[in-house]
């Protein structure tokens, strides 16, 4: 629907669509996952389509349809082969878990604020912004439910996910109920080119430097094109994927994937295979907005592959669109029709545009007759003072009454031994576009911005693809998140969207891109965004219309949307989520026995110890200890003797697991601990400086990099796979705001990682490295609701005409201090810093 309004008497309402009426399973939230059986903990992916298809042999004497099944024969069926080409893949079943929720976005709450102190002169004074606490009233009201997840429904919230594609998507199919529906998918993997052209290092910056590489994203799998096997290994990635998206889709669905002309040919063999070459749709080159250079030819344009999950149901989907007609497009209308009423042919070069045509109607010649004999159809129409019957094997297309009106409106022409029908170029002003888009990197329908992410795809491309395949309210999912197109288009047109990466970098870049953003809101037309949008519409004159005198046909352009001029919309409510089970039990490990290859030779085992593998990298001196205590491994030197406790394979490290490791060492006389995790929960901070107030005390937290252990990637050297996390310094104060006294929070610094020095170090919050910072005002132990926000705006957007009101320009700037706010009922407030390269840390504070 089209959501909360906020009506303040002056400028535009703001609004924003939500998906409340579609139905979905409750998501667990961070601690809330229950350890799973070990037979649940991976699921076999198949990737073949067996050795045998079947065949129609067509039609047999006695008028029946017979299917016999044969052996494929690679010869007049070929498929492509590859090293490492299996045709089964064991993927580990991991929930996904909501870390955070969204429902305000940046640009609504400085939009709101600007209209409530135009409307009061008094300043922007605040007791809660409605979205945020609409959202809180929602989770308060089932709380005791949370733990309840997939047994109950709940409304739709589109999602932003940090995870591997494979098991995110694994993970929307078992858990989240999305087999078989999702409408289009969208993916951009990696070309298999340059490094540097799908690799970016820094949120604020495009440009990488070699010299001033973010450790967590020096090998993220999504944007890494050193594979271990060259093209197998990426030929391997995108094969297991696709089988998954083909799993993902309705039977109408659509996937588009867009690559570059160097690998195109690979990749639809690998779509033939997965999706069948009877379900391929078309293959769309359009412009990118900045080509590569060449000694021969300059490359500037990229393919899109469209393949259909069912063909023949895509089909009936029928969602064409259409462009105006330019003054050099009229191939096909080669007469002209001067005022006089006289007819003129035009030259071939006048066609083409390469002469001046003659002035006047322009118009083509159609066969007035169709496929097919009849009797009815076969009758006698007398004109210009012939006689003309339709020619053999075929019928005229309308009644005699259909023939006569057409005579009487000058539809009908007569050239050589035959008739026709006079179809004008104004009956329809549009044509359907081509398969070639020469004008994707100019403004359009949606206005094209400057690139936020080094491989971002031109809006203007997902705007045809999501237009064309769903309707609003559809599903849109894009495994190659990116700068966040797919998402950002997705959220204009009114669709539903699941986005994901690996990278932490590509995350942040699309949370910010969606925050800062401002739509057009377009009419629905049962105030719910699933019944549709009104849409602008063209007459369409036809042979049918004018021979059976009805009104002209009205094709909606399903491009375009009505727009309320009345309301300025933003980002409706998300949730940012990641990969794992996040439960006490999971600390353990994990062990995958030796496999045996398809030829019955073992094969070496994946891993064979995860926390002695993580160790090993963390610290090659590193021995890993075999009781059960939280302290895995012990790395002694002539320098230092430190104790190395692992975090879960796929879940947060807790507060707990902290302080018992710590005690675990000291209890063998270590004083110095390092806990290594994927993810930390969000009071680690707190935990961390109150045993370090014991005094000799030394406790180090430790990111892993995303993508240590992806199968298939290049070794990277082990140094650049861990980094300190970084922890946010706060000050939380006492203010007078009106009658009550509030709360303000300012963010001093944080600590970064120096990866010249290899240490921590202390950064202020305005020194740079602080890309962005959020702020929940009454946080409940489990999921982080975002209540204010603060980055700098890639660029400042003009909003005064729209809200009749000024708005101060550093609204637009990364703000140190929140806006002041009541003590609310938990008493307690989390503060999450992003630093920029991409890396997220958490500090919790009391304020009873």
């Amino acid at each position: 629907m089209a959501g909360p309004k906020k009506k303040n008497g002056n400028g535009k309402r703001v609004t924003r669509y939500t998906h409340e009426d579609v139905k979905e399973p409750r998501t667990p939230e961070t601690g809330h996952t229950k350890l799973l059986p070990t037979e649940e903990l991976t699921v076999i992916l198949p990737m073949e389509n067996g050795w045998t298809k079947k065949i129609d042999v067509g039609r047999l004497p006695d008028d029946e349809t017979r299917t016999v099944v044969v052996d494929m024969d690679p010869a007049q069926d070929p498929v492509l082969f590859w090293a490492g080409k299996r045709n089964k893949k064991e993927i580990p079943v991991l929930p996904l878990q909501r870390t955070e929720v969204v429902s305000e976005s940046r640009i609504s709450q400085i939009i709101n604020r600007a209209k409530e102190a135009a409307a009061e002169k008094t300043g922007a004074t605040r007791g809660g912004y409605l979205f945020a606490d609409l959202e809180r009233e929602l989770r308060e009201s089932d709380r005791s439910k949370r733990v309840e997840f997939y047994t109950h429904d709940e409304g739709w919230r589109n999602k932003l996910i940090c995870g591997d594609s494979l098991q995110v998507m694994e993970s929307l199919i078992h858990y989240e109920g999305l087999k078989g529906k999702v409408q289009m998918i969208y993916m951009d993997p990696p070309y298999g080119i340059k490094y540097d052209s799908n690799f970016q290092q820094r949120i604020d910056s495009t440009k990488n430097d070699e010299k001033d590489q973010a450790d967590d994203v020096l090998t993220i799998k999504a944007f890494r094109d050193t594979w271990a096997l060259g093209v197998h290994s990426y030929l391997s990635y995108l094969h297991e994927r696709l089988f998954l998206c083909r799993e993902l889709l309705t039977e109408s669905g659509a996937i588009f994937v867009q690559i570059s002309a160097a690998n195109s040919q690979l990749v639809r063999l690998l779509l033939d295979e997965v999706f069948g070459a009877a379900n391929f749709v078309s293959q769309i080159a359009f412009i990118r907005a900045a080509g590569r250079s060449s000694q021969v030819m300059d490359d500037v344009y990229d393919v899109l592959l469209w393949y259909a999950k069912d063909g023949e149901a895509a089909s009936l989907l029928n969602r064409k669109l259409f462009r105006s007609r330019d003054a050099g497009e009229q191939e096909g209308f080669d007469w002209t029709e001067s005022p006089d009423g006289s007819e003129i042919q035009l030259s071939e070069e006048q066609v083409q545009g390469l002469l001046p045509a003659t002035p006047g109607k322009r118009f083509m010649l159609m066969d007035l007759t169709s496929q097919g004999e009849s009797d009815g159809g076969s009758y006698q129409v007398t004109f210009g003072g012939g006689k003309y019957r339709p020619r053999p094997g075929r019928h005229w297309s309308t009644t005699p009454e259909g023939m006569r009106r057409l005579i009487e409106l000058g539809r009908i022409r007569q050239k050589g031994k035959n008739i026709f029908f006079k179809r004008y170029a104004d009956d329809f002003p549009l044509r359907s576009y081509w398969n070639i888009w020469d004008d994707t990197v100019v403004s359009g329908f949606l206005r094209t911005q400057e690139n936020l992410y080094v491989v971002q795809t031109p809006p203007k491309v997902l705007e045809r693809c999501i237009a064309m395949t769903t309707a609003p309210g559809d599903v849109v999912c894009d495994p190659t998140c990116g700068g966040g197109t797919t998402a950002y288009v997705a959220e204009k047109l009114g669709r539903r969207w699941i986005t994901c990466d690996t990278s932490r970098v590509a995350v942040n870049v699309a949370r910010q891109r969606l925050l800062s953003a401002t739509f057009e809101h377009f009419r629905t037309r049962n105030g719910h965004v699933s019944g549709n949008f009104l849409y602008k519409s063209v007459e369409r004159i036809t042979l049918r219309s004018l021979a059976y005198n009805l009104e002209p046909e009205r094709v909606e352009l399903v491009d375009q949307p009505e727009i309320d001029r009345e309301a300025v919309r933003v980002t409706g409510p998300f949730e940012v989520m990641s990969v794992g089970r996040y439960s006490a039990e999971d600390w353990k490990g994990f062990v995958v026995a030796e496999a045996v290859s398809s030829y019955g030779e073992p094969e070496p085992a994946k891993l064979s110890n995860y926390i002695e593998v993580i160790c090993r990298l963390y610290r090659k001196d590193a021995a890993t200890q075999g009781a059960s205590g939280l302290v895995h491994a012990v790395s002694e030197s002539e320098k230092d003797k430190i104790a190395i406790s692992v975090g879960p394979l796929s879940g947060r490290v807790t507060a707990k697991q902290i302080s018992d490791a710590v005690e675990d060492a000291m209890a063998s006389g270590i004083l110095e601990t390092h806990v290594l995790g994927w993810a930390f929960e969000a009071n680690v901070g707190e935990i961390k400086s109150q045993l370090e107030k014991r005094g000799k005390v030394k406790v180090e937290l430790v990111m892993i990099s995303p993508d240590t252990l992806a199968e298939g990637l290049k070794i990277t050297n082990p140094s650049n796979l861990f980094s300190p996390l970084a922890l946010p310094d706060i000050a939380v104060k006492r203010v007078k705001n009106g009658k009550e006294p509030q709360i303000q929070v300012a963010l001093n610094g944080v600590a970064v990682f120096n990866r010249k020095t290899r240490a921590t170090s202390y950064s202020a919050a305005d020194s740079g490295y602080v890309s962005a910072w959020y702020l929940d005002e009454d946080y409940d132990g489990d999921c982080f609701v975002d209540c204010q926000m603060f980055f700098d705006f890639k660029k400042t957007p003009n909003l005064k005409a729209a809200l009749r009101a000024e708005i101060d320009p550093e609204e637009f700037k990364l703000q140190t201090e929140s806006h002041p706010f009541p003590i609310r009922g938990y008493k307690r407030i989390a503060v999450k810093v992003v630093d920029v390269y991409g890396n997220e840390s958490t500090v919790v504070k009391e304020l009873a």
